[in-house]
Order: structure tokens, then C-alpha cells, then sequence
């Protein structure tokens, strides 16, 4: 009894954190394996206390991993991918059983055909979920949606499977086949679901364009028209200087050029020359996004630097995507500014060797805890509004040929998003 116990824990070991582990994308380390190595020992442990109510360490093994994964990447999908694991693993599990007792095969057998199962299908998730990811982001509502679907669809598998079966474990093809049926079924309500939810992403997708490019032109009209009324009071300001030249007053002439005139017209000056930067950046939406934030921290008396030094034509990377992590980023510098007594902003889209190098930079009022911003929840700014940072980190992260450096330099926050390919 104590070899198969081990082994078949050895296996459980395996497949589930194997799984999670491939399907996220996570990097094994001595601390993560340890911490799975602890869960899945207390769940080993109360399958043998409770052998004939397995339940329990399932429910706990889901749980605990919950809990752990939670802890290690602060994704909440972690929990719906535990339990859809769990769930092939029921599947898998009752489809090799029943090939081993009727064909009467080994242990080894069964352990095989349990791996080969799980691979299998894990594989097809995460194509599936490399599928809809770029096309949906989840709300709240989405999510607990999905728990709940996976959450009954685990509870209908062993009930199915294990309440029936009292003392052993009994298999039977109809048993299996309307397994199968029943999760065949929920796989198509989620494929559904999330069709429909990229459906609305997309259509929201193409109204946030439209409104950026709307937001873009409304803002060069309200430059244009600064600029117009500059103009039209040229004339006045050139007779307004008169007076001190016919009488050689070169003090109050510096002092009416400067305090009068650079005060007044100084910043419909600098606007326009951020707008000519931006018409090197022939991507209207990322335009659009600019253009509005700049204006935001206007309101405010932010200075927000642009530069553009190259034409920008394309950037290999979904517009939507680098809006939103442009607007995150920015949102979060003018927040940072708002209470400066001498705030500054600069944007810069550098190209180097075939490389777009995006930065964004802002004076800091004091030291951060640098190593706790990108945790989803922290936030120099309050409770619960910590969730920028962290999305900005997913986004890019769903692109390998992106590299998104962050650091903090003489009460600077300065954030760099390196984009190989760009022209």
C-alpha cells in the first residue's frame, strides 16, 4: 500500500503543479517548489485519514493551491485554472481506471495513461487560452462567472465519479460517456462565453479608437486656436512695447517682456511645440491618448515634455494594448505631480538599432517602496487602487519581443518600454 500511495502522490505532484506551473508561464524556484512540496504533502496526508471521503483533500487541494498560487503570482484566473486541472485530472483518472481493469493492466499503465491524458488536454487549455487572450480582458463579473462554471462543473465530476461508488472505485463506459458529454457541454458554454466577450471587447475596442481619435483632433483644434489668438494679439503686444522703447526704459521693458508677455504666452508656446513632436508619431490612436493626458496635466499646470526625434510610422504591438499601457503609465505620473511644487513629465519615443525605446519619466515627492509597486492591491495612492502597474506587466508580458525596465534614479520614476522591430 505504501509504494502505490507514493507513487500515485508522486503523480498528483506532478500533474497538478506541473500544469499550473506550464499554463502560467511561472519560473520554478527552490521557494515555489518548496511551498508546493508542503501543500501537496498536507493533501497526501488527509487522503490517508480520509480514504473513503475523497472530497476533502480534493477540496483542500484546491484550496490550499488557491491560496499559494494566489499568494506567488496575484492572479486571481489561478483559481479557475486549478480547478479545471483538477478536473481533467478526475477525467483522466476515471478514463485510465477503466482501461486498466478491463484490460487488466499494470500500474505503470495507469500512471502512463493518466500523464498522457493530462498533457493532452493541458495543452489544448492553454492553446485555447492563448486563443482568447489577446481579444478579452475579463471584467469582475466575467470572472466569478467562470469559477462558478468550473466550480460546479468539479463538484457534477465527483459526484459522478466517487459518491456512488461507496467502498471502491467502480467504472463503467455510460458512467464515462456522460462525463464526457457533460464536459464536452460546459466547454462549449465557456467557448460561448468568451466568444461573445471578445465580440464586446473588440466593438469597445474600436469605439475607445474612434474617441482618442476624436480626443486627438480636438485637441489640435483647441492648439490651433491658441496659436490663432497668439497671433491675432501680436500686433497689440508689439504696441504694447513701444511705450519703453520711444522711452529707453530697458528695465521695464525686460521686466513687462518677461513677467507680462512669457508668463501669458509661454504656455500656448510650449503646446504647440509638443504637438509638432507628436506629428513624427503617425499612429493617430497613441496620439489620440497623448494628446489628452497632456491637456489633463495642463489643467493642472504639469508641464509634460514630448520628444520625437524620428519619424514613427509602426510599431509591432496591438494599438489598444500600447494605448493602454501609455495612458496607465502617464495616469500615474500626473497623479504623482499633482502635489509637487515643481513637477515635470517626459515622454520620449527614442528608435535605436531597429529598436523603439518608450520613456516616461516624473519627479517623485519622496521615496517609494520601488519593490512593492508592481504587487496588484499596493499603491502609493490609497487602498485598492494598486491595479496599474500590475496590468501594464501582464499586457507586456504577453509579448516576447518586448522588455519593460522600471527604476527609480534621484527622486525620478522612470519607466522604459523597449519594442525590438519597430520602424
Amino acid at each position: 500500500m505504501t509504494t502505490p500511495f507514493f507513487i500515485f502522490s508522486l503523480l498528483n505532484f506532478l500533474i497538478i503543479y506541473g500544469s499550473i506551473f506550464y499554463i502560467m508561464y511561472l519560473k520554478v524556484t527552490i521557494k515555489r517548489i518548496l511551498a508546493c512540496l508542503l501543500v501537496n504533502a498536507l493533501v497526501s496526508l488527509l487522503a490517508v485519514q480520509f480514504p473513503e471521503s475523497l472530497w476533502i483533500p480534493m477540496s483542500c487541494s484546491i484550496l490550499f493551491s488557491s491560496g499559494v498560487f494566489y499568494l506567488l503570482t496575484r492572479q486571481q484566473i489561478v483559481v479557475v485554472h486549478l480547478v479545471v486541472i483538477h478536473i481533467i485530472s478526475i477525467l483522466a483518472e476515471y478514463t485510465a481506471l477503466l482501461f486498466v481493469e478491463t484490460l487488466n493492466l499494470s500500474l505503470f499503465i495507469h500512471g502512463s495513461l493518466i500523464i498522457m491524458q493530462v498533457t493532452f488536454v493541458v495543452v489544448l487549455y492553454k492553446r485555447l487560452l492563448l486563443h482568447y487572450k489577446e481579444s478579452i480582458r475579463l471584467s469582475i463579473q466575467s470572472r466569478i462567472v467562470l469559477i462558478l462554471i468550473v466550480s460546479i462543473t468539479f463538484f457534477v465530476f465527483y459526484a459522478m465519479v466517487f459518491v456512488p461508488i461507496g467502498n471502491g472505485l467502480e467504472v463503467s463506459v455510460m458512467t464515462l460517456l456522460l462525463l464526457f458529454f457533460y464536459f464536452l457541454i460546459m466547454v462549449g458554454l465557456v467557448n460561448i462565453l468568451l466568444h461573445t466577450i471578445g465580440k464586446e471587447n473588440r466593438l469597445h475596442e474600436k469605439m475607445v479608437e474612434q474617441q482618442q481619435f476624436t480626443d486627438y483632433m480636438q485637441a489640435l483644434e483647441q492648439v490651433n486656436r491658441d496659436m490663432q489668438t497668439f497671433r491675432h494679439d501680436y500686433a497689440n503686444i508689439l504696441l504694447s512695447l513701444r511705450g519703453y522703447i520711444e522711452h529707453e526704459d530697458m528695465e521695464g521693458l525686460r521686466h513687462y517682456f518677461h513677467e507680462e508677455i512669457v508668463k501669458v504666452e509661454q504656455r500656448t508656446l510650449f503646446k504647440n511645440q509638443v504637438f509638432s513632436q507628436l506629428d513624427r508619431l503617425k499612429l493617430l490612436e497613441i496620439k489620440g491618448v497623448i494628446a489628452t493626458k497632456i491637456l489633463f496635466a495642463d489643467k493642472f499646470g504639469i508641464p509634460v515634455n514630448v520628444e520625437v526625434p524620428e519619424t514613427i510610422e509602426e510599431i509591432p504591438m496591438d494599438k489598444i494594448h500600447l494605448s493602454r499601457v501609455l495612458g496607465i503609465l502617464i495616469d500615474n505620473a500626473i497623479e504623482a505631480s499633482v502635489s509637487m511644487e515643481d513637477p515635470c513629465i517626459n515622454l520620449a519615443f527614442l528608435t535605436v538599432s531597429n529598436k523603439l525605446v518608450i520613456v516616461i519619466e516624473n519627479r517623485l515627492a519622496c521615496d517609494i517602496e520601488f519593490e512593492r509597486l508592481f504587487e496588484e492591491g499596493y499603491s502609493t495612492k490609497g487602498n485598492d487602487r494598486g491595479r496599474g502597474l500590475p496590468t501594464v506587466r501582464d499586457i507586456l508580458s504577453s509579448y516576447p519581443s518586448i522588455m519593460f525596465n522600471s527604476r527609480t534614479e534621484n527622486r525620478w520614476m522612470i519607466h522604459e518600454i523597449v519594442i525590438e522591430g519597430a520602424n
